[in-house]
C-alpha cells in the first residue's frame, strides 16, 4: 500500500493536535465542573446561612428572592412535613418526595446527593434543619434544590472554548500541513523524474533548487554522482575500445614486429658481409626506420597495459639526440627543418628511458604531420629544453602548422581523439600517461603563430 508523504505528514501531526485537544478538553471539564461546583455549593452555603439564621419570616416572597439571587429553589417544611412556602408548585407525589429526603444530608453533599425528579426537570437537593426562634412558630427544616443541569452547563463552558479552538488549530494544521507536504513533494517528485533519468544513462546535471535546505543538498549529491557516472561510463567505454583494439591487433602487431625485425637482421648481415658495396648512409636510415617501427609496434602492443617501470637516471639531452636521430629521416622526406635548442646546463630524470623516449617520438612526429599542413611559417619542428625554477625540467616541442582543430582541443589528450583524418588518436594520449606516470604534465599552447607542447618533469638531482 502507497503511502504518500503528505499522508504520513498530515495524520501524526493531525493526531497529536487531537489528542491534545482532547486532553485540553477534558482538562478544562474536570477542573470547570470542579470549580463550579465549588462556587455553587459556596453560593448555596452562603444563602441557606442567611435563610436559617434569618431574623425575619421565611416566606414564600423572601424564598423566591433568594432562588433568584442563587439559582436553587426552596421549601420550607415545618415539623409535620408540611409545606409552609417554596419556590416551585409541585405535585402531592412530588411532595412526598420532598418529605422523603433525609434531613441529615449536609450541604457540602449536594453534588453528590440523589436526583431528584420535580415538574419533568432533575434536581439534587438536602434538608436544613431550622431551629425554632422568634420568627419560627415551631422548628422545621429547609429543601434545598440544585438544577442538576447547571452542572452540565458549567462542563459546557469550561470544554466548548478549548474545543471551538482545538476544531480550528486542526483545520490550521491540516491546511499548514498539505501545504508543507506539497512543498516538500514536488520537489523530491522532480528529483525522482530525474533521477530515473540518470538510470536510463543520460547523466546530465539536475536543476539546483534556489532555498538553501537538505533538498538542494540532494539535488547537489545526484549532481556529484551524475558527474562520477559519467566519468566511469567514459572509462569503461574507453577501457573497452582499448582492450578491443588491443585484442585485434596484438596478433597482428606482433607479426609485423617479427618481420620488422627480421628485415633489420637481415640489412645488418648485409652490412657485415658486403661492407665495400654497401651504401652505409642507406642502411642506416633503413634501421633507423626499423627501430622507430618496432618502437610504433610495442607501443601498441603495450597499449591499455600497467606495467612495472624499472628507473633510471635518463639524460635529458641525450635522449633527445637520440630520438632526432630516428626521426630525422622524415623531416628531411618532408622537407621540414629539425632545430634542437639545448639547456646550457645537463638536465637529467629519473624514469624510464624507453618510455620517455617513447613519449618525445610522439611529440616529434604529431610536430612534423602537423608542420606538413604549411602554417603561418615554413615547415619546422623545434625541440627545447629548459627549467621551471630549480626542481623542474620543461621539454618543448614546437611546430609551425595549424594547431589542432576547434573541435579537438579541448579532448587532445584523450583516447581516440584526432584531427588527422589518417590519425588514432592515441599518440597524446600514451604520451599523457607517461608524463603522468614520471610524476609529470602535459600541456598545449598556441605561441606567436606555433604550436607548443610542454612536458614537465622533476629534475633529478646528483
Amino acid at each position: 500500500m502507497r503511502w504518500p508523504i503528505q499522508i504520513q505528514l498530515l495524520l501524526p501531526t493531525l493526531s497529536v493536535v487531537v489528542l491534545a485537544i482532547a486532553l485540553a478538553s477534558a482538562t478544562a471539564a474536570y477542573f470547570g465542573v470542579r470549580r463550579a461546583a465549588r462556587q455553587e455549593e459556596e453560593n448555596l452555603r452562603r444563602v441557606v446561612t442567611t435563610l436559617t439564621e434569618a431574623t425575619f419570616p421565611l416566606t414564600e416572597r423572601v424564598l423566591q428572592q433568594m432562588s433568584g439571587l442563587s439559582g436553587a429553589e426552596f421549601f420550607l417544611l415545618d415539623e409535620d412535613e408540611r409545606i409552609l412556602a417554596g419556590t416551585l408548585r409541585i405535585g402531592e407525589d412530588e411532595r412526598d418526595m420532598l418529605c422523603r429526603m433525609p434531613a441529615d444530608v449536609r450541604l457540602e453533599g449536594l453534588t453528590a446527593s440523589p436526583v431528584v425528579t420535580l415538574g419533568g426537570r432533575g434536581y439534587r437537593g438536602c434538608r436544613v434543619p431550622i431551629a425554632k426562634s422568634r420568627f419560627a412558630a415551631e422548628p422545621g427544616s429547609l429543601v434545598v434544590l440544585y438544577r442538576e443541569d447547571l452542572g452540565s452547563g458549567a462542563v459546557r463552558q469550561a470544554v466548548y472554548p478549548v474545543a471551538i479552538a482545538g476544531v480550528v488549530a486542526a483545520a490550521a494544521v491540516v491546511l499548514v500541513t498539505t501545504m508543507l507536504a506539497r512543498r516538500f513533494v514536488r520537489p523530491i517528485r522532480r528529483l525522482g523524474d530525474q533521477t530515473a533519468v540518470l538510470a536510463g544513462g543520460n547523466f546530465q546535471p539536475v536543476a539546483v533548487p534556489p532555498r538553501d535546505d537538505e533538498i538542494r543538498d540532494l539535488a547537489i549529491s545526484i549532481n556529484q554522482m551524475a558527474a562520477k557516472l559519467g566519468r566511469y561510463e567514459t572509462d569503461v567505454r574507453r577501457n573497452e575500445r582499448l582492450r578491443t583494439l588491443g585484442q585485434l591487433g596484438a596478433g597482428m602487431a606482433h607479426q609485423l614486429r617479427n618481420s620488422a625485425t627480421g628485415a633489420r637482421m637481415a640489412i645488418e648481415l648485409h652490412e657485415r658481409e658486403c661492407a665495400q658495396e654497401a651504401d652505409r648512409e642507406a642502411l642506416q636510415v633503413a634501421l633507423r626506420q626499423l627501430r622507430l617501427m618496432d618502437s610504433y609496434l610495442q607501443r601498441f602492443l603495450k597499449l591499455g597495459r600497467s606495467r612495472p617501470m624499472p628507473h633510471e637516471r635518463v639524460d635529458l639531452e641525450a635522449l633527445v639526440a637520440d630520438v632526432l636521430e630516428l626521426v630525422q629521416p622524415a623531416c628531411d622526406h618532408g622537407k621540414i627543418r629539425l632545430t634542437f635548442q639545448r639547456f646550457p646546463e645537463p638536465l637529467a630524470v629519473w624514469g624510464e628511458a624507453e618510455s620517455l623516449r617513447e613519449l618525445l617520438i610522439n611529440l616529434i612526429l604529431n610536430g612534423v604531420e602537423a608542420a606538413q599542413r604549411h602554417g603561418e611559417r615554413p615547415p619546422q619542428v623545434i625541440v627545447e629544453l629548459a627549467t621551471s625554477g630549480t626542481d623542474r625540467a620543461l621539454l618543448h616541442v614546437k611546430d609551425s602548422g595549424p594547431g589542432p582543430a576547434a573541435d579537438a582541443r579541448e579532448h587532445l589528450f584523450e583516447p581516440f581523439v584526432s584531427d588527422k583524418p589518417e590519425g588514432t588518436g592515441l599518440g597524446l594520449y600514451v604520451a599523457r600517461q607517461i608524463a603522468e606516470a614520471h610524476q609529470g604534465t602535459i600541456g598545449w599552447q598556441r605561441l606567436d603563430g606555433m604550436t607548443c607542447f610542454t612536458v614537465e618533469l622533476p629534475v633529478m638531482r646528483d
